[in-house]
C-alpha cells in the first residue's frame, strides 16, 4: 500500500517541469528588458524619460525571480524524485537538503534578497519625487522577513 502511495510523488514532476519553465520565461523577459537598457546606452533616444540604469534592475528583478523558481524547482526534485542514499556526487553544497525545512530556509533567503533588489529598484525609481509613508513597506516587509528568518534559525 506505501509503495503505491509512493508513486503518488512523481506528480512533482510537474511542479518541477511548470517552476523550470517560469524560471526560463522570466530570464528570457530579464535579458529582453537587459538588451533593451544595453542598446540604449550605446544609442541614447532624444527620449529624456528612458533611464537604462532602472531598466537594468528591472532585469535584475526579473532574473532573481526566475533564480528563485530555479532553487524552487531543484529543491523538489532533490527532496520528492531523488531517492535517498542515490544522489549524484557533484551536488552543490547548498543543494544537499534532507527536509522541507532546509528548502524553505533556502527559499525564505532566496526570496530576501530578491526582496531586497526589488526594493531598491523601486527606491531609485522614485528618487526624485517626493517619499511618502508607503516608501517604508517594503523594507519594513524586508526586516520582518529577516528577523523571523535569524529567530526561525535561531531555534
Amino acid at each position: 500500500m506505501f509503495e503505491k502511495l509512493l508513486k503518488i510523488r512523481y506528480a512533482a514532476v510537474i511542479i518541477v517541469v511548470l517552476s523550470v519553465l517560469h524560471a526560463f520565461a522570466f530570464l528570457a523577459m530579464g535579458a529582453k528588458v537587459a538588451i533593451h537598457a544595453y542598446v540604449q546606452i550605446v544609442h541614447p533616444d532624444e527620449d529624456t524619460r528612458t533611464r537604462p540604469g532602472l531598466e537594468l534592475l528591472h532585469s535584475l528583478d526579473f532574473m532573481f525571480v526566475s533564480l528563485v523558481l530555479l532553487v524552487l524547482a531543484l529543491g523538489i526534485a532533490k527532496l520528492f524524485l531523488v531517492m535517498p542514499g542515490k544522489e549524484p556526487a557533484d551536488l552543490p553544497k547548498w543543494l544537499h537538503l534532507d527536509s522541507i525545512s532546509q528548502l524553505k530556509v533556502l527559499l525564505w533567503e532566496t526570496v530576501l534578497t530578491t526582496l531586497l533588489i526589488v526594493a531598491m529598484s523601486d527606491l531609485v525609481t522614485n528618487l526624485g519625487k517626493p517619499l511618502g509613508w508607503n516608501v517604508l513597506i517594503a523594507p519594513g516587509a524586508i526586516l520582518l522577513l529577516a528577523l523571523s528568518l535569524y529567530f526561525m534559525k535561531k531555534h
